[in-house]
């Protein structure tokens, strides 16, 4: 899916790492021992904690194009190709220039408690129920809103993952952890770049992997953000310490905390700061390439968007029971606009390079 050759991790780092536009997704360490992920944290990007194979001339012991450069979500990314390979064609519209390719389009609300209707943490336990997947790469918040990547087996650590974070974790890096560990039936719950990163990966590392299943679930994002920015401008803006924080929520262009019993708003733009550099170079809201997308935008209060796009995507969505409600697909393609605007500024300017 990538025809640029790459040298290794060195040219990830010149390309995407060093001009800011890594998305700690954790692909790139999915399956490569010489990148470590925690060591620079604070940074939010991988880094290489002994010398890469690559960088040594005649030696070659992953792909003649660099794993971690093939896999990134930021390198060149053959989407409509992806789309092809995924997404089956029966029940399939044409392709929809805001939404992608799908095949059904309608906002829903379940009874469980949760973000938005509680639709993604239903269809959760309802799939491993169902054992449609045998485990959940999702993202577990930690103190101050911060998250952190889990691999969860039982319905209770889906449970407690409910809620969007709106920071940055290495999900994609659990792939790897969850295949070398037997696992075959993998759902994972992400961000457009972090299901873009699954795909990659799905093509170029686990084509050969007998009896392999990925059920990719796509979250609405227009943007995420670096976790101590988020808290500086929370605190600046709100007088709010995020530790102390019950919820966090963006909708119809407010940030909204909930702490203590009360609720601070401000507008999102006020949080700019605060906002991940390579985020100005993504233009998938949707998440084009999920089996499934779902998101609050173009929905009432309460209830999610969903898209589904993919048969396998149709088969989660049968298993659980949910009140179905119309859509306001503009409301939708007016922020896949706006994101795609702001791409193109970003691309104009020069950001990140």
């Amino acid at each position: 899916m990538v025809s640029k050759k790459s040298n290794g991790f060195e040219g990830l780092k010149q390309e995407i790492i060093d001009r800011n536009l890594c998305t700690y997704c954790g692909a790139c360490a999915s399956f490569c021992e010489h990148i470590e992920l925690e060591l620079d944290a604070t940074r939010e990007v991988p880094i290489l904690k002994d010398e890469c194979p690559l960088d040594k001339e005649g030696v070659l012991k992953c792909s003649e194009n660099g794993t971690c450069y093939d896999v990134c979500p930021m390198t060149e990314t053959d989407i409509e190709g992806l789309e092809k390979k995924f997404m089956d064609s029966e029940g399939i519209k044409e392709r929809d220039e805001h939404l992608g390719i799908y095949k059904e389009l309608i906002a829903g609300k379940t009874a469980i408690e949760g973000q938005d209707g509680g639709i993604v943490t239903s269809m959760l336990t309802a799939g491993m129920g169902n054992e449609l997947f045998d485990c959940v790469i999702v993202a577990n918040r930690e103190d101050g809103f911060n998250a952190s990547a889990k691999i969860a087996e039982h319905v209770d650590e889906i449970e407690k993952a409910k809620g969007t974070k709106y920071v940055q974790c290495p999900m994609v890096s659990k792939i790897g952890e969850a295949v070398k560990s037997g696992k075959r039936k993998i759902a994972v719950v992400g961000t457009p770049c972090e299901i873009r990163a699954v795909r990659k990966i799905q093509s170029v590392l686990l084509k050969d992997v007998p009896q392999i299943e990925i059920t990719a679930i796509g979250l609405f994002c227009f943007e995420s953000f670096y976790h101590d920015k988020l808290v500086k401008k929370t605190k600046e803006l709100l007088g709010v310490d995020l530790a102390s924080a019950s919820k966090i929520q963006i909708t119809k262009g407010k940030y909204v905390v909930t702490a203590d019993g009360k609720t601070y708003k401000t507008k999102v733009a006020e949080l700019d700061e605060a906002v991940r550099e390579n985020c100005r170079y993504c233009d998938d809201f949707a998440a084009w390439l999920a089996d499934i997308s779902v998101g609050s935008v173009g929905s009432e209060d309460g209830y999610s968007t969903i898209i589904v796009r993919s048969e396998r995507g149709e088969k989660l969505l049968d298993l659980i029971d949910f009140s179905r409600d119309d859509v306001d697909k503009k409301g939708i393609s007016k922020a896949v606009k706006l994101k795609h605007e702001k791409f193109e500024t970003a691309v104009g300017a020069g950001v990140g390079g």
